[in-house]
């Protein structure tokens, strides 16, 4: 008996061995085919349509995740147009660095997600966000007019975009002028490391006035300078974000705020979800990287061994954990992470939970609750044997009641021969 047992383990790991070179393989081949040449041209198309046509011409298969589809304009819908000509790798990087995307390369498919500089816009981006963004991590601050904050990034973005708080505005006028060879000034003095060449400046003729404008001898670029920006109370660095434009006409803002103000401001965006039939660890997990938040399951939970559906639209990320924590009775707390504990094991249930268990047969009915005065619905799918006795009944009732009695099939008479 050992000796068959031992046969037995060891054909098990020669199988697991084989599969994993499979999936290498798999891998492998994916690889390969980025680095060929691709040619394809396509006009204002939905971004679904180009990776699809785009795949078919390439030879793989490419997958928007949801979280890349939150952070477009208009989701799968987003239109654009594309000219790829090169190796495949270098082209759709090309072309998902204009919407701050980015690829993985699975075992047999490749996925797209967002960068990571996406975080700087709260929920679904507009095109104005997007465009905002890009300028500020591209088009540097060249010159610099002393003591003019607003203006020297007004020129630098080309296009007006306020700074907020006010106190902020302190500590990058001192970044750039220690930049432009002056001494900071004001309440907030910063220290970064000095400019090893000196700025161009014009000398002053006798009696002439001290020059404003300084061409910048290291051009830096906004995000380098909101990077070095501290909270008011200087305990931290700050974070910032660019808010909504709501209104028309409405000029964008650049506001840097602290770590927990910018947390709570995550969990506040708001998302549209869908699971089926999806285990709660997947669906913890998806919550937490939409907030860009590190999940953390306790010991003893299993979130794994459960399954949920359900649809809700135009909620915020902090609602949808609350109120997926309520149904599975699980609980939840957000100290820097998003920390989850229960439900136990599917043999000792939570109250609220309803454990994994195999398909026995299609949905028959919906629970549609409206939250918050009908801003989002809760749904629940029912199958027939999660009914109690007296639903069963209650339904059978009510069929019969809609549907009449059903005769019984009659016997086919066969032809006398």
């Amino acid at each position: 008996m050992k000796a068959i047992s031992l046969r037995k383990m060891i054909v098990a790991i020669a199988l697991v061995g084989v599969s994993a070179l499979y999936v290498r393989a798999d891998k492998m081949q994916l690889q390969e085919k980025l680095s060929k040449d691709v040619k394809i041209q396509l006009k204002d198309v939905t971004i679904a349509e180009s990776l699809e046509k785009i795949g078919q011409k390439a030879g793989v298969k490419f997958v928007l995740s949801d979280e890349a589809a939150w952070k477009l304009p208009y989701g799968e819908a987003t239109r654009l147009s594309v000219a790829l000509d090169g190796p495949l790798a270098d082209s759709m990087t090309e072309m998902l660095n204009a919407l701050f995307m980015r690829y993985v390369v699975g075992d047999e498919e490749i996925t797209i997600y967002p960068r990571p500089e996406m975080e700087h816009i709260l929920g679904r981006p507009t095109t104005k966000q997007l465009e905002l963004l890009k300028v500020i991590y591209t088009r540097p601050v060249k010159v610099y007019f002393l003591d003019q904050l607003q203006k020297t990034i007004n020129e630098a973005l080309g296009q007006e975009v306020l700074i907020s708080p006010i106190h902020v505005h302190a500590q990058l006028n001192n970044l750039l002028r220690q930049l432009a060879g002056k001494e900071p000034s004001g309440r907030f003095p910063s220290t970064p490391t000095p400019p090893r060449q000196k700025p161009v400046v014009k000398p002053p003729e006798p009696n002439e006035p001290e020059p404003t404008e300084f061409k910048l001898p290291t051009p830096v670029t906004l995000v380098q300078l909101l990077s070095q920006v501290m909270t008011e109370d200087r305990r931290e660095l700050g974070y910032w974000y660019i808010s909504g434009m709501d209104f028309p006409g409405q000029s964008p803002e650049v506001c840097v705020v602290d770590y927990s103000i910018f947390r709570g401001l995550k969990l506040k965006q708001k998302v549209d979800i869908s699971y089926k039939d999806k285990q709660l660890n997947k669906i913890f997990q998806d919550l937490a990287s939409r907030a860009g938040v590190e999940l953390v399951v306790m010991p003893g939970s299993c979130l794994h061994e459960y399954t949920l559906s359900a649809n809700m639209q135009n909620i915020t990320i902090e609602q949808a954990l609350r109120n997926i924590a309520d149904m599975v009775g699980a609980q939840y707390d957000i100290r820097g992470n998003i920390q989850i504990s229960g439900p136990g094991p599917k043999n000792k249930p939570a109250p609220k939970a309803a454990p994994s268990k195999p398909d026995d047969g299609g949905y028959v009915g919906k629970i549609s609750i409206p939250m918050d005065g009908g801003k989002y619905f809760l749904e629940f799918m029912l199958r027939e044997s999660d009914l109690t006795g007296e639903l069963k009944k209650l339904r059978t009732e009510k069929m019969k009641e809609i549907l009449g009695d059903i005769p019984a099939p009659k016997p086919v008479k066969t032809p006398k021969e």
